[in-house]
């Protein structure tokens, strides 16, 4: 189903242009590429694993501004560089295939190197990037947005926790319970409940799965809405409280 990568010079112009903090790592793959291996998947076995209900994490890995102009459903942005200080949200998926995404396919095999040094193991690069999905007609979106923070975020986000009010006692005007669902189910279905609710209106989100506690406070951030509640009730028992704000 995989394939091994081999020599790609299209990688070195576009790496440098986005981040010269990998440089090591490009000079491996354009100079060294015969003594490492990296993982692909083509559009068309990524397309094949959407239509199987098959579908890996996907880490698209361009700018903001290229993701909010359409991205593959179900996929999280999260810029190359920032890949190391998020690798413990990123944990909960050490076991799942994981498929990173660049516009051409180069930088996604820095982004598949970076993970396989921190013992990701099932991890593969889309050949021929975002461009070649685009070329190929299969499905973009620009909704479900979902980023993973920076570094300067993650403080923001530190402060924001600390401000919850764990004993909200205001109406809740819809519960949905995502219990027993794995990602992304969790996070899809509770954009769908959100938007059929009024602005100003409260959701509740009871979930199972520990991946949730980082990607349901993600999203709710990352889409300009906001987080009310968050309630650890056990090693796999949930619950949020959401506001729509806009």
């Amino acid at each position: 189903m995989e394939k091994k990568y081999g020599k790609n010079t299209s990688v070195m112009g576009y790496y440098f242009k986005n981040t010269l903090r990998y440089w090591r790592k490009t000079f491996k793959m354009m100079f060294f590429y015969e003594k490492s291996e990296w993982s692909e998947i083509t559009v068309n076995e990524l397309h094949d694993r959407f239509n199987s209900n098959k579908t890996p994490l996907i880490l698209d890995i361009r700018t903001v501004k290229e993701y909010t102009d359409g991205h593959i459903p179900t996929a999280r942005q999260i810029y190359v560089t920032e890949i190391k200080s998020n690798l413990e949200d990123l944990q909960h998926f050490k076991e799942n295939e994981i498929v990173t995404i660049c516009p051409g396919g180069g930088l996604s095999l820095v982004a598949v190197d970076i993970l396989v040094d921190a013992d990701f193991e099932d991890v593969k690069s889309l050949k021929g990037g975002m461009d070649l999905w685009i070329e190929k007609g299969y499905p973009t979106t620009t909704a479900n947005e979902f980023f993973y923070p920076s570094k300067k975020e993650k403080a923001k986000i530190t402060e924001e926790e600390q401000s919850l009010d764990e004993k909200y006692t205001g109406e809740i005007h819809h519960s949905l319970d995502a219990c027993n669902l794995s990602c992304p189910q969790p996070i899809m279905k509770s954009v769908k409940s959100l938007r059929a609710l009024d602005i100003g209106q409260v959701l509740e989100i009871l979930t199972t799965d520990p991946g949730s506690k980082a990607d349901i406070p993600a999203w709710v951030r990352s889409t300009g809405h906001k987080l009310l509640v968050f309630e650890e009730r056990g090693p796999k028992d949930f619950r949020f409280l959401v506001k729509r704000m806009k």
